[in-house]
């Protein structure tokens, strides 16, 4: 029978360096308080003796376990959510740092935060896209613990990164005004999420900014089918439009064939317009003019944000707004002039 070779330990490095274990944790710490000779004369033996630091021992010396947790909170439909994970898990590889994923559900939150202390994580990014939650509720949950949310939430005064939801939304329907389109119908995302209910509010807001008055619109969720469904709703009401703003570029693909099953043509009698920017927009027929999220620099700044607050524990916690850009394509296109025209003539339909 074999027998295992047994594994070198702190106190074997400490011994054969002729130093204390403590110097060896500070070696092992990167701390400054070692004279240089000394970390040179520690390093050297630890790699005679092959010594790698278990991770236990690591957060034993270090009171870090250079982990983090994304938690996501009642998230239904995916999307590109999986490229995320793997953008945060990268983010936090280049860092040294593992990254474990949490799904929870929002009554759930307490308890998935409880756990993630108990697993000694060093920090918490949260994708809560519905939370409606106070700054002093969160921290409470959160105990000491540092956390960042990937989500934009103009409420909050803790740290988050998120695109700016309501410049996105005014963008887009600014842009549809400028083509010459008066009567804008609109497909938002749910509105018991916070980009739902913030493009809803920007988009009626703007139009009666314009001193137009909204066209018909039907929440719905970020699928093929919702959009398709939500668009045949639109429909239905019989109200006239000849330009309608999309949550997503998913449901816009969706909506985009409940118009053709119309018979209706895209741009020349309907013009669409949607958010995100997916691989699949430019692929549509016709391609989709959307608002790009760069979703991979959202969810990598989310981690770098987390990492620099664990770096600093003292920084004043502050927002990353991002910015997207509009992205025009052949879905979107100028309105006749005899078009706008018989906008003008039509009657106003009543506000939402």
């Amino acid at each position: 029978m074999a027998v295992r070779k047994k594994k070198n330990t702190i106190r074997d490095v400490a011994k054969l360096a002729g130093v204390s274990y403590q110097t060896v944790s500070r070696v092992m710490n990167e701390s400054e308080s070692v004279a240089e000779e000394t970390r040179k004369r520690v390093l050297q033996v630890m790699k005679e003796l092959d010594f790698v630091p278990s991770k236990v021992a690591r957060m034993l010396t270090t009171h870090r376990s250079h982990t983090l947790e994304l938690i996501v909170v009642n998230i239904r439909h995916g999307g590109r959510f999986a490229e995320s994970i793997q953008t945060m898990a990268m983010a936090a590889r280049d860092a040294s740092y593992d990254l474990l994923v949490t799904m929870t559900e929002i009554e759930n939150l307490g308890a998935a935060l409880e756990n993630a202390a108990a697993r000694l994580v060093d920090g918490v990014i949260m994708h809560a896209p519905s939370l409606d939650i106070s700054d002093e509720h969160l921290l409470e949950l959160c105990g000491s613990m540092p956390l960042v949310r990937r989500d934009y939430v103009p409420t909050s005064k803790l740290a988050w990164v998120g695109f700016d939801q309501v410049y996105a939304t005014r963008i887009a329907v600014e842009y549809l005004i400028q083509l010459g389109h008066r009567q804008i119908a609109a497909i938002p995302p749910s509105l018991d999420l916070i980009n739902g209910h913030l493009r809803h509010t920007i988009w009626h807001k703007t139009l009666l900014r314009h001193g137009l008055q909204p066209g018909p619109m039907c929440a719905s969720e970020y699928t093929f089918s919702s959009g398709h469904a939500a668009m045949q709703q639109l429909l239905a009401t019989g109200q006239p439009f000849t330009a309608v703003m999309v949550g997503s570029d998913t449901m816009a693909l969706g909506a985009m064939r409940a118009l053709r099953e119309r018979g209706l043509r895209i741009p020349a009698d309907v013009s669409v317009i949607s958010f995100d920017n997916a691989e699949l927009a430019a692929f549509t027929e016709p391609p989709l003019t959307t608002i790009d999220f760069n979703f991979g620099q959202q969810d990598a700044t989310a981690v770098k944000y987390l990492i620099e607050i664990l770096s600093n524990p003292d920084m004043k916690l502050h927002q990353r707004i991002l910015l997207p850009d509009l992205i025009v394509r052949a879905s979107t296109c100028e309105l006749p002039a005899a078009r706008v025209a018989e906008q003008s003539q039509a009657p106003k339909n009543s506000a939402d």
